[in-house]
């Protein structure tokens, strides 16, 4: 499997039978062990830079030149990536790690102005908190979920924790206490985000019962969504392409939980089919409406990019 390899789980599964489990457990072994769950901060230019270097893919030449367009749009316009591990999961932990991170990065950045009141993050928060109930309310058992729905609480609450507890700079503070440097902080939130089997399986697999819980609550405005993908009600589209992690979400489900926290989600389509127009890369925009009665006006909503390509997603600085 080369370095750079950034396809999915579901790519994989589209070969499934011809595989063993012996082989599909070495094979996400070697996702598990090539790639963490979010990298570090990338320069823009690693992604021209595979492009340009990529010999070995299977697609043709016309769309390696659409992906190599494509590539070099975005680096004019973006300055920085972070990598998601492609196990199926990533449009939930590109979702999670980039929204914590705003957020966090907010707090930071306002923590020492006097009327400073974190509207956007009490917002989302509050969302989280009352999540549980109303997922409950779409059939699913407290007691079964609780441990999960805590986990993303508990994120919650670390952010909020350690933005009040952070100085500007490294040193003693105006009460003489030992502060905790901001960069300290967000390193704090990358590693938290990176440890296997914890808090970003946790709270990934929550997310994927807050989209379920959305449609079931919406079916209306879900429904002829999914008709086009041969399921005739929300409950077993939910049931087999939302609740299951692994399971790579179409634009229904980026649009719901975009919907669901309020968060304003960028998407640039990477796909191979930019020509030679020099025209700008296609590119969707989900969520961040405001509702009449929310203190939080539209731009104070927390907004996010994310890069699509054919099973994939990445974030976009």
């Amino acid at each position: 499997m080369p370095d750079d390899f950034s396809g999915t789980v579901d790519d994989i599964l589209q070969n499934e039978h011809l595989l063993t489990q012996a082989q599909l457990e070495a094979i996400e072994r070697e996702i598990k062990s090539s790639q963490p769950l979010t990298s570090h901060l990338l320069p823009i230019s690693v992604l021209a830079q595979q492009y340009k270097a990529d010999d070995t893919s299977n697609i043709n030449d016309d769309e390696q030149c659409g992906f190599a367009r494509a590539a070099s749009f975005l680096c004019g316009k973006y300055a920085s990536l972070r990598k998601v591990r492609g196990d199926g999961n990533c449009f939930y932990r590109a979702f999670l790690y980039a929204m914590c991170e705003r957020l966090l990065s907010r707090r930071l950045d306002h923590r020492n102005d006097d009327d400073d009141d974190d509207a956007e993050f009490r917002r989302v928060k509050r969302t989280v908190v009352d999540s549980l109930k109303w997922i409950c309310r779409q059939g699913y058992d407290e007691y079964t979920i609780d441990m999960f729905h805590e986990e993303l609480v508990d994120l919650f609450d670390f952010i909020e924790r350690a933005s009040s507890e952070t100085s500007s700079k490294e040193g003693i503070d105006d009460d003489h206490t030992k502060a905790v440097p901001s960069e300290n902080v967000m390193q704090q939130l990358h590693s938290k985000l990176n440890e296997e089997h914890a808090a970003s399986d946790y709270c990934t697999w929550f997310m994927r019962l807050m989209v379920a819980g959305q449609m079931k609550s919406n079916p209306d405005r879900y429904l002829p969504y999914i008709l086009v993908e041969n399921y005739n009600d929300v409950h077993s589209f939910c049931s087999r392409e939302v609740e299951p992690m692994g399971k790579e979400c179409g634009m229904v489900q980026v649009s719901a939980l975009a919907e669901c926290f309020g968060v304003r989600v960028v998407i640039e389509y990477m796909d191979g089919r930019m020509g030679l127009g020099g025209e700008r890369l296609a590119h969707h925009v989900f969520g961040g409406e405001v509702d009449d009665d929310s203190d939080v006006n539209k731009e104070e909503r927390t907004s996010i990019t994310l890069l699509y390509r054919p099973g994939h997603y990445d974030i976009l600085y």
